[in-house]
C-alpha cells in the first residue's frame, strides 16, 4: 500500500498536478510571448484551483496554489470529517516534494527522478518518452482543455494518464495501473491572477521530517 502511495504522488507530482512537457504547436507559441518567463509553467502569473478527487477508493479535496508562473507552488489535501480530518500539505520547489502532515506536524522530502513536465514545452523528446497521443479537447471548470494520453514509468510500473491541460494547467487527470483507475482529480473552480499568502509556499513551523 506505502509502495502504491509513493507511485501516486511520484507520478501525480511529475505530469499531472503540477506541471508537464507536452502541447501542440499552438502551445509552443503561446509561450514564445515575451511578457512570459523563460522558465513559465503557465500563462497565469499566479492563482487558486480547486479539485474533487478519488485516490484509492477515498474521496478529498484538493486547492492548489501557484505564484511567479509556477515557480512557487504548493497543494493542500483534505479527507475525513469534522471530527477525524486529514490535512497533507504539498510544497514543491523543482524536483524536490514536501509533504507534510498538517495534523501530526510530520513530513516527508522527495525528490523526483525527473524534473516535472512542463506544457508549455514542447520536445520530440518528451512526446516519444511518454508516448504521447493527443486526444482532441474536453471542457473542464467551463474552460476549454487540450487532452493528452500517455505513459509513465515509476518504480517498476507503468501508469497510463490522461489529463486535460489548460495554459499549462492540468484541471483533470485520470490515473491507471492496466484497466484499473487508481486515481482522478478534476477541477472544480479555477482563480485566475489571485493574490497568495506567501506562506503558503513556506514550510511550517514545528515539523519534523522523517
Amino acid at each position: 500500500m506505502k509502495k502504491l502511495a509513493l507511485l501516486l504522488m511520484v507520478t501525480a507530482m511529475s505530469v499531472t498536478s503540477v506541471s508537464a512537457q507536452l502541447g501542440g504547436s499552438k502551445s509552443s507559441q503561446l509561450f514564445s510571448n515575451a511578457s512570459l518567463p523563460a522558465d513559465a509553467r503557465y500563462e497565469l502569473k499566479s492563482g487558486i484551483v480547486k479539485f474533487n478527487a478519488t485516490s484509492q477508493g477515498n474521496q478529498v479535496t484538493v486547492t492548489q496554489y501557484f505564484d511567479d508562473y509556477g515557480k512557487k507552488e504548493a497543494a493542500l489535501t483534505e479527507t475525513g470529517t469534522a471530527l477525524v480530518k486529514t490535512e497533507i500539505k504539498t510544497i514543491q520547489f523543482g524536483d524536490t516534494v514536501y509533504q507534510i502532515n498538517m495534523v501530526m506536524k510530520m513530513g516527508q522530502k522527495t525528490i523526483l527522478p525527473e524534473k516535472p513536465v512542463n506544457y508549455l514545452q514542447l520536445t520530440s523528446a518528451v512526446r516519444e518518452k511518454y508516448k504521447v497521443q493527443e486526444l482532441g479537447e474536453e471542457t473542464v471548470a467551463g474552460k476549454s482543455c487540450k487532452k493528452y494520453a500517455l505513459e509513465v514509468t515509476q518504480m517498476g510500473q507503468t501508469v497510463k494518464t490522461e489529463v486535460c491541460v489548460w495554459k499549462g494547467l492540468v484541471l483533470k487527470s485520470v490515473l491507471k495501473l492496466g484497466d484499473v483507475e487508481i486515481m482522478t482529480q478534476t477541477a472544480t473552480e479555477v482563480q485566475e491572477n489571485a493574490e497568495i499568502d506567501p506562506k503558503e509556499f513556506e514550510i511550517p513551523e514545528g515539523v519534523s521530517f522523517m
